[in-house]
């Protein structure tokens, strides 16, 4: 390998030579400042100083051509990596856009005044960057590629009442004009403007109202592509990002985008039959295996799977890579690849560029190829050409199997065409030949009803052979059927997830297995079809969501999303795929009953800190901040005690602790006042409608006085309820109560109190005789009902019996109540000597046993009964037992 001496940058770079020798000051005084040394990015201020000497253009020229020596002689001279180099050359097209900006809108506004809307509000013109320097990835010769827009439509405020559209568009003009015209001092950027809407027949600016009318009605596929590097680089960067905001749900669909695939592959071929041009055989960026192949290969992924997960949603390609790695959707070592690769053509670019200031991809022959070569860091060009090549190749390689393969095209001439192609005809001169005839034909007329799209009918078409194909072999029976039927007529219009499941053969087999083991998963999948997405991953079921699974993906909504109903719509589909994950791994083995209600438990925890998060914030934004700890939310019932089934309700109430502090907004209220507040928010959050569903039902009746009592509780005020008027029954909530979400100071204070009024002395004959009448009255109104839960020896009895032992045994021996859970409640009767070992192995084996049956019940059908059960025999002898 060569060896760069000192001078290496001069012997590699005839430009630098010719910069130096022009301005032989300018390296004496970079080498001065100890900018050649070190990381000093470009200076605005630096650039405004040089436009008070000089004047606007000449000062851009210099100060371009300033940075481009001190960025060639780091680059070559090896004193700087090359994402440096990108990011600093980014920086200096943003410096220079910003201060043409500034003088040309300065000069305009003297002579037409400011251009305002129709309230009368200032406007600015706002400058997007595309393309390499919208990713902050610019290369040493490159375009610019660049949008101009403004907020809203209006007129300046001085004489004449020019438009905001005309005072924009000559701000623009003389702003490239300023950039790119050649002068004796050579150019600053050029600029590409052809990416606007409508290309150069289109305006020069638009506003944001027509750019959004125009992407929802005009735009394409690879316009889409585009803004996935769009980024505010000039003017009005605030505005600039409200725009970009505007426009996500254009470039990134809430789903998985495989409705875009086709679109992809066609611009996938356009890129490869460019590559395979003879003339850009030696070109490292359109040429195969080059630059493009790698943006395109990520940018892929990027619209895909954008929507769905907002790490993909930056202009950044390093950005993007890190997205992928963090979501798994490619390996490690094709990450690493992608990432060597990438600099490695990124820096020979730069070499190829810095010999003469062209905006060339091509490797040159001859001494400025050996230039190249040795640049590099290889002694001749056949070991710089043999590399290139093996980088060229992996990049090849990678594309080609990364990317989605198409799908096998429909045989017209199978028995599953015709039989589709019959029913969707309403043709039934003849029998149709298939496990369910009559539910196909019902469908069939369904469908005959619905206005679809020629796109929607063709993808349709494809998908209903390769289904009744997979039906016909697996014959699941008619229930089944109907299921899958009833999710075709709820996405044909979304066609996009026939495309998901055409493009995938095995997400369409693992929605066959799974709507036939479970009548939920298919109501669910149904009802929410994103939740198609999921069944894409081959491991759905294998590896259960953990709390850090839970926890991240809950931190990455709220750090990305700032709207509240935006983020609510994500957290409600958050829970819908981490129940799906939770409701698979059940199927599959390889997470127990209990093991799945810890985790749904857990879900509602993290959820219900979210929403508080979420009410907290709205609060603030009112109130301004309180003074003091949080509210605490307090969890009884089947989340107090980590039991939360599928469907179970949140049993909450909220506690505080007091103050005469009031909020430091500018409409300050009390303390009582501003948690009443934020408990309101957060039951409505969680209860609200989305169009990704409802996060929970939520009770709060067991707060003190219940309905005729207060929202929120103080500490104290909770504490007198508990220990001078609460009934027995809510004294048996109470063992199931635990903390879950706020403020962790108020939390051990009620664990405090919590402790103190269940090991109180009582009156043990009361206690039994209320929990016996409490169970009387029970299996009396609900005897006749969920047997697994309401029966004798059932959950619910089960409980009563632990409860009643708590409440009996607590003052003795206080460790009993530390936890919530029924495993360690049970073997807290059992340590104590209450239960003997043959009651607590029963009562034991028989929640275990029930809390599956449960589980299976949510999941799959409700024929599981108690009274069929002979450990449910077991179990109620020892509970009338002891319930007597």
């Amino acid at each position: 390998m060569y060896s760069n001496s000192p001078s290496a940058a001069q012997e590699f770079s005839p430009f630098l030579n010719q910069l130096i020798a022009r301005h032989p000051d300018w390296l004496e005084e970079l080498r001065a400042d100890d900018r050649l040394e070190k990381p000093f990015p470009p200076s605005a201020d630096r650039l405004a100083a040089d436009i008070d000497q000089y004047g606007l253009n000449t000062a851009l020229r210099c100060f371009r051509n300033r940075e481009m020596m001190r960025l060639i002689w780091r680059d070559l001279n090896g004193l700087a990596p090359v994402d440096e180099i990108l990011a600093d050359l980014s920086t200096l097209a943003d410096i220079c856009l910003q201060s043409s900006v500034d003088y040309h809108q300065k000069v305009l506004e003297e002579k037409h005044g400011s251009p305002r809307n129709e309230e009368g509000e200032a406007q600015r013109i706002i400058v997007i960057g595309l393309g390499k320097l919208g990713g902050n990835e610019l290369n040493l010769s490159s375009d610019i590629d660049i949008i101009f827009c403004y907020p809203d439509r209006g007129a300046c405020d001085g004489r004449g009442r020019l438009a905001n559209e005309q005072f924009f568009t000559r701000l623009a003009r003389n702003i490239i004009r300023s950039l790119s015209d050649i002068t004796v001092d050579g150019f600053c950027f050029r600029v590409d403007t052809r990416l606007r809407p409508f290309g150069d027949s289109g305006p020069l600016v638009s506003s944001f109202n027509a750019l959004e009318q125009y992407y929802q009605r005009e735009g394409r596929d690879w316009e889409r592509y585009a803004l996935i590097k769009a980024r505010p680089v000039a003017g009005d960067l605030d505005s600039g990002r409200v725009l970009l905001q505007i426009l996500r749900p254009f470039v990134y669909r809430r789903y998985i985008d495989f409705g875009a695939i086709e679109a992809l592959r066609d611009m996938h071929s356009n890129v490869r039959e460019d590559a395979l041009r003879k003339d850009r055989l030696d070109d490292i960026k359109r040429g195969p295996g080059g630059i493009r192949e790698i943006e395109f290969l990520v940018q892929t992924f990027q619209l895909l799977r954008g929507g769905r997960d907002r790490r993909l949603q930056t202009a950044s390609i390093f950005s993007a890579l890190d997205g992928l790695a963090e979501l798994d959707l490619l390996s490690v070592e094709a990450i690493t690849q992608i990432l060597d690769a990438y600099r490695f053509l990124r820096k020979t670019e730069n070499r190829i560029q810095a010999l003469h200031d062209q905006q060339t991809h091509r490797v040159p022959g001859g001494d400025d190829g050996l230039r190249v070569a040795r640049a590099m860091g290889f002694e001749n060009m056949p070991d710089f050409k043999a590399a290139l090549r093996n980088t060229r190749d992996t990049v090849q390689s990678l594309f080609e199997k990364s990317l989605p393969q198409p799908a096998s095209p429909a045989d017209e001439k199978s028995r599953w065409h015709t039989l589709w192609q019959r029913a969707r005809n309403n043709r039934m001169d003849e029998p149709l030949e298939f496990t369910s005839p009559g539910l196909l034909a019902d469908f069939a007329k369904r469908l005959n009803r619905l206005s679809l799209s020629q796109r929607a009918s063709q993808r349709l078409d494809h998908f209903m052979p390769l289904l009744l194909e997979r039906i016909d072999a697996r014959s699941p029976g008619n229930a089944v059927v109907q299921r899958v039927l009833d999710l075709v007529s709820a996405i044909c219009r979304r066609s996009a997830y026939l495309s998901l499941l055409v493009q995938n053969p095995d997400a369409s087999e693992r929605m066959l297995e799974l709507f036939t083991a479970s009548k939920r998963v298919a109501q669910a999948v149904t009802r929410y079809p994103a939740l198609l997405d999921e069944l894409i991953d081959p491991a759905l079921g294998a590896n259960p969501p953990d709390k850090e699974d839970i926890q991240a993906g809950v931190e990455r909504i709220l750090a990305g999303i700032t709207d509240t109903e935006s983020t609510l719509q994500e957290l409600n589909y958050l829970k819908q795929v981490i129940s799906l994950r939770i409701a698979v791994a059940i199927l599959k083995s390889t997470m127990s009953a209990n093991q799945a209600s810890t985790a749904l438990s857990l879900l509602a925890q993290v959820l219900i800190q979210a929403a508080l998060t979420l009410s907290l914030r709205e609060m603030e934004s009112r109130h301004g901040r309180l003074p003091g700890p949080e509210l605490a939310v307090i969890a009884y019932g089947s989340l107090g005690a980590c039991t939360l089934g599928f469907d179970s309700d949140l049993d909450l109430i909220f506690l505080y602790q007091p103050g005469k502090n009031l909020s430091d907004g500018r409409r300050p209220i009390t303390t009582e006042r501003y948690h009443t507040g934020v408990a309101r928010r957060l039951l409505s959050l969680l209860s609200a409608i989305t169009p990704s569903g409802r996060l929970y039902s939520i009770d709060a009746r067991l707060r003190p006085n219940g309905r005729a009592g207060l929202l929120v509780s103080s500490l104290d005020a909770f504490s007198r309820y508990q220990m001078e008027e609460a009934w027995v029954w809510e004294l048996q909530a109470l063992t199931r109560a635990r903390f879950v979400a706020g403020n962790a100071e108020t939390a051990e204070i009620f664990t405090a109190i919590r402790k103190q009024v269940l090991t109180a002395p009582r009156d043990k004959d009361h206690i039994r005789h209320e929990v016996l009448s409490m169970r009387g009255r029970i299996q009396a109104e609900h005897g006749a009902g969920n047997l697994l839960k309401f029966s004798e020896g059932g959950l619910l009895d089960i409980e009563f019996v632990v409860q009643l032992g708590l409440l009996l045994n607590a003052r003795e021996f206080p460790e009993t109540i530390n936890s919530t859970e029924m495993g360690w409640q049970l073997k807290g009767l059992l340590d104590c000597g209450w239960l003997n070992p043959d009651a607590f192995q029963a009562l034991d084996d028989a929640y275990a046993q029930l809390s599956r049956l449960r589980q299976q019940n949510a999941l799959v059908d409700d024929s599981a009964q108690a009274g069929k059960l002979a450990f449910v025999n077991t179990a109620q002898a020892f509970c009338n037992e002891i319930l007597r």
